[in-house]
């Protein structure tokens, strides 16, 4: 045999381990006693061959409580461990192990992790004859944390699905496991911030506090940020700051400490409750106060003004309430439509700004009604704004593509002595500005004493004034209306009223309270109700005049229903028709003219004549009175009463009667009390008169008698 041959013995030691039984059994035996390893064997019917002390102490047991004894039979995770992985080995020869990893408490405890695999004990056939099951157990803190935070598929992919960011870290802020979130929240990946201290997340000067934070936790057990809600300041990769919500919760494994914090972005929330706030606060479409904040933030400065008497009396300022009114805003709202309206307002605001000082106070009140706060030196400084700013508001506005005009009322209020807080400064502004609405509006005025008590009056007007129907004060006295005879051709019903208790109450000073308290609509009526009644009386007795006009407040004539009550009323009278006519004053013709032109249309068919109160009052434009199918116009008397004396109010007569008879109607002189105005009348060809020369409004029974008089002659 040459040198290369080798013996039997000599290749199967070449060949690897020995495989002599001898040799097999006492490696076994040496693996299973000092390997320090924790093993168990399962036969092929799962029931327990052998077990070292090692495993039997992780499950709590002595070995021979478990051997001899079917896996089915022991309540354990470790038992139940073993199954799942012998399950997921089965009879294929394919599968020859399988991992197992599972957390253990010890009875003191104490956690660990038993952690290795389980290999199938297969004969030379692939006959699976049973299963040994190899184990490393560990208390290592790390290792532990690992298997929690990482190993885990299931809690890694419950992290991963969670909408908000989740960090867990040691102790010491090092952070140990992030869910995919937080890296998306903070810009980084999950290698930039596994082993990092936690402080890489918060800006200065949460970052220099963080670990005295954990540190003071640690060793007083105190929970200043431990299981507490809060908002603060994180820190992305790219520097930039932003607002969070930080919960920290805290899990014990072992004698270590584990931290978990759950992180949420609230930008949206903050901006969210920002805007809420703002709007709370200030009007959406001007950006001026709403009229709390307004009353808040002015009566703190008042409050502070008032208080500081030193301040007031070296600069001599004090504070100037303006109260502004946009009159009739409707119109323009109808005319161009509301987004023309809203950019009106906002130029109005901006126009305000300019004009009044610096640091003045804005609120919206309403819809068209807003309030300014200013400082001022004195009365006539205030007066001086005030002045300006209605010049100014009332200039042409460009609104997206219309020019506007406006017309504003102003009413004003100086801080007096009198003058207790700013609601006090607020109410006489408001009595001013009402003052101004009520002698037509589109001026300014400034708050008077004697604003106080008209203001009394006209609210114990309209509360007696909402029972004067019922308890029936109120009554119609009839004026005559002649022709250049001064025979009774027609005549005006005008309304009285006579209260129980303050006597009889001028119709110029109830009509207004009535028209603003929204009373005039059941007064009118009223007055139509009975006017008619009064006609068919008179109709019964022969001595109904050829026309008995009615006044009807504007409210009434443009609510649309004006016709449609007429009919009603005089459905039992039809022959009164041609005897009734309405008088409407210009102002209510020309609020909304398309409205007027049908409803005295309408009247029209119904031979209802409608007359054109009070003319030269108000508008007095050929361009309305052309449109409106009306039969008379009746000359104010504020142009008779100095004929023929002053040469201009003549001329004014003259045109409007020669104007009258060019568009073929009928002129009526109203406020005739002398001869003199008499013959100038019908000396420029007027057609009637009316006035106290030829009769003071009257009972119902006394114009009777005038008209039953006139006609006796003609029997005779």
């Amino acid at each position: 045999m040459n040198g290369s041959e080798c013996s039997g013995s000599d290749v199967a030691q070449a060949a690897g381990m020995p495989r002599d039984p001898a040799f097999l059994a006492s490696l076994a035996a040496s693996l299973l006693d000092d390997g320090g390893m924790a093993l168990v064997y399962l036969d092929r019917n799962r029931v327990c061959r052998h077990a070292d002390p090692h495993f039997a102490a992780a499950l709590d047991r002595s070995p021979a409580d478990l051997i001899g004894r079917p896996l089915a039979g022991i309540d354990h995770p470790v038992i139940v461990a073993l199954a799942t992985a012998i399950a997921a080995i089965g009879e294929s020869p394919a599968h020859g192990s399988a991992p197992v990893d599972c957390p253990t408490v010890d009875c003191d405890g104490r956690r660990s992790i038993l952690s290795g695999s389980v290999i199938a004990h297969r004969d030379e056939a692939g006959t699976t004859l049973g299963y040994l099951g190899t184990f490393h157990r560990t208390g290592d803190p790390d290792r532990i944390a690992e298997f929690v935070t990482c190993r885990d598929s299931f809690i890694a992919t419950l992290l991963d699905a969670a909408v908000d960011g989740i960090i867990v870290s040691d102790r010491s802020g090092i952070i140990r496991s992030v869910n995919r979130a937080c890296c998306r929240l903070f810009g980084y990946e999950d290698s930039e911030l596994i082993g990092r201290n936690m402080a890489i997340l918060m800006p200065p000067p949460f970052s220099r506090d963080h670990n005295r934070y954990i540190d003071t936790y640690m060793r007083t057990d105190r929970a200043k940020i431990i299981g507490i809600g809060r908002d603060t300041l994180g820190q992305r990769k790219d520097g930039t700051v932003f607002p969070i919500h930080l919960s920290v919760g805290e899990a014990r494994l072992g004698e270590e400490v584990t931290f978990v914090g759950i992180i949420r972005d609230i930008s949206e929330r903050l901006a969210a409750e920002q805007r809420a706030s703002y709007l709370a606060r200030h009007d959406p479409l001007t950006g001026v106060l709403t009229r709390t904040a307004f009353l808040e933030d002015c009566e703190v400065l008042f409050a502070g003004h008032r208080g500081d008497g030193a301040a007031r009396g070296a600069d001599g300022g004090m504070f100037a309430l303006f109260s502004l009114d946009v009159d009739q805003f409707s119109d323009v709202n109808e005319a161009f439509g509301f987004h023309v309206g809203d950019a009106a307002l906002k130029a109005m605001v901006s126009r305000v700004t300019e004009v009044l000082p610096p640091n003045t106070i804005i609120c919206r009140i309403a819809a068209d009604e807003f309030a300014a706060l200013s400082r001022v030196t004195d009365a006539d400084h205030a007066c001086t704004l005030a002045g300006v700013l209605h010049d100014r508001l009332t200039a042409s506005i460009y609104a997206d593509r219309h020019w506007v005009r406006l017309r504003l009322s102003v009413g004003a209020a100086m801080q007096d002595d009198a003058v207790g807080t700013l609601e006090d400064l607020n109410a006489k502004a408001k009595l001013a500005l009402q003052a101004v609405q009520h002698n037509g509006g589109n001026a300014v005025c400034f708050y008077t004493p004697e604003m106080a008590a008209a203001a009394t009056r006209r609210m114990m007007l309209t509360m007696h004034l909402t029972h004067a129907i019922e308890r029936n004060e109120l009554r119609l006295v009839y004026q005559p209306i002649v022709d250049k005879a001064g025979r009774v051709r027609s005549a005006e019903a005008l309304l009285r009223w006579d209260h129980h208790a303050l006597g009889p109450v001028s119709p110029g000073e109830f009509i207004p309270v009535a028209e603003e308290s929204g009373l005039i609509v059941p007064i009118t009526d009223w007055v139509l109700s009975t006017a008619i009644a009064q006609m068919s009386a008179w109709e019964t007795e022969g001595v109904l005049p050829d026309r008995v006009f009615l006044n009807i407040s504007g409210q009434q004539f443009l609510r649309g229903n004006l016709t449609l009550r007429l009919e009603e009323l005089l459905g039992e009278h039809p022959s009164l028709r041609r005897h009734l006519g309405l008088e409407i004053t210009e102002q209510a013709a020309v609020r909304d003219l398309k409205v007027a032109v049908r409803t005295l249309g309408e009247l029209a068919q119904l031979g209802i004549q409608a007359a054109i109160d009070d003319f030269g009052s108000g508008y007095s434009s050929l361009s309305y009175v052309q449109q409106l199918p009306v039969a008379k116009l009746k000359i104010d008397r504020a142009f008779v009463i100095d004929v023929p004396e002053n040469p201009k109010s003549n001329a004014l007569v003259r045109a409007a009667v020669g104007m009258a008879h060019g568009l073929g109607l009928t002129t009526v002189a109203e406020g005739v009390e002398t001869a003199e105005q008499r013959d100038f009348l019908v000396s420029v060809g007027c057609d009637m008169m009316q006035g106290y020369l030829f009769g003071r409004p009257m009972v119902p029974e006394a114009l009777a008698d005038m008209v039953r008089a006139q006609a006796a002659p003609l029997a005779g």
